[in-house]
């Protein structure tokens, strides 16, 4: 979605598949110089179509050998370039029928120490790739989000719903186990960003904030809602019902006044004054002159069905129902 690669992108992707192609892929290999590539360049060579699964790889290379860290909403927490390699490159060979297709134009935020990338895609399983016809069928919608710091990616976190992936499968294993949910403590908390406490937040005035037509808001539970009296109309009903919660974030609050990104955890705080992590989520907004266009927010919705976390809900005040998520849910059917 971003043009063709630059030249010095066509160059390094030679000079990766000269070093690696042919050989064993091994999970072994460690890296320990940086690419010399920019940050946007990088991000470029990773979708470089002469890689192909090789870019799996490369994104392991891309790691910083020992101040690194890469979640993944199903597997967790891997840390350094040789655990998130460990466990990247024979993970992602599992999973080679899976489509990572772009959705919105990355973007590069300044942060204050480096730049951060934010990247949206939407997974598509190949059904041609397992021998099951021809066609895709759609899966989660997810986010990338990448810190960069001299030359290196220190930070990556890829936040989407992984409920597709828990069915159990056909021949009798069982499904892949729901994570803790993270405390916020296990996070870089940056402390130039404050808590959000759901009641406290004026929901009307940012509801005005949507383009009056050309708006959309896409949310994992709920789904998707298009101009703004549509995204009010339910922002309105469903906000103010969620109970006492707060997103407390980990990471900083960025804006470069057309992208916006906040990464968070959602945390339920009980009538004794507990706070119950319920899921780890990412916001992106987009903004165009003057308006809110476009507004994801990225969760598991699967670790909000956790008894502890079901439980905690209903304590701190929540009076959200099923039947309201099949009423937005089931909109034009």
């Amino acid at each position: 979605m971003s043009g063709a690669p630059t030249k010095n992108v066509e160059d390094f992707a030679k000079r990766f598949l000269a070093g690696i192609v042919g050989q064993e892929t091994s999970i072994e290999r460690l890296v320990d110089a940086p690419s010399g590539l920019s940050v946007p360049e990088m991000l470029s060579a990773l979708g470089h179509p002469s890689l192909g699964r090789l870019g799996i790889q490369l994104m392991a290379d891309f790691m910083h050998p020992t101040n690194s860290r890469y979640f993944d909403a199903i597997y967790g927490s891997f840390f350094g370039q040789k655990d998130i390699r460990a466990w990247l490159v024979p993970t992602m060979a599992q999973i080679e029928f899976i489509d990572f297709v772009p959705t919105q134009e990355p973007a590069f935020l300044d942060d204050g120490e480096g730049i951060t990338s934010v990247d949206e895609w939407q997974m598509f399983a190949n059904m041609a790739a397992i021998g099951a016809g021809e066609g895709t069928i759609p899966l989660s919608k997810g986010v990338s989000v990448r810190r960069y710091r001299d030359g290196w990616i220190t930070w990556a976190c890829d936040v989407y719903d992984t409920g597709s992936f828990r069915t159990p499968p056909p021949d009798g294993s069982e499904a892949a186990p729901i994570p803790d949910s993270p405390s916020p403590a296990e996070w870089d908390r940056d402390e130039r960003t404050r808590v959000t406490v759901c009641s406290e937040v004026d929901f009307e005035a940012d509801c005005q904030q949507f383009h009056p037509t050309d708006s959309v808001y896409i949310d994992p539970i709920f789904g998707e809602f298009h101009g703004r009296d549509e995204i009010t109309a339910w922002i309105m009903d469903i906000m103010p019902r969620v109970g006492n919660i707060e997103f407390v974030p980990v990471g900083p609050e960025l804006n470069d006044g057309s992208v916006y990104v906040q990464e968070w955890v959602q945390t339920a705080v009980t009538s004794t004054g507990a706070r119950v992590p319920m899921t780890r989520g990412t916001s992106v907004r987009r903004y165009r002159d003057g308006s809110t266009v476009y507004a994801a927010d990225y969760f598991d919705t699967a670790t909000l069905t956790r008894p502890e976390v079901l439980a905690a809900s209903r304590d701190c005040g929540s009076t959200v129902k099923v039947d309201d998520i099949m009423r937005y849910r089931m909109r034009g059917a």
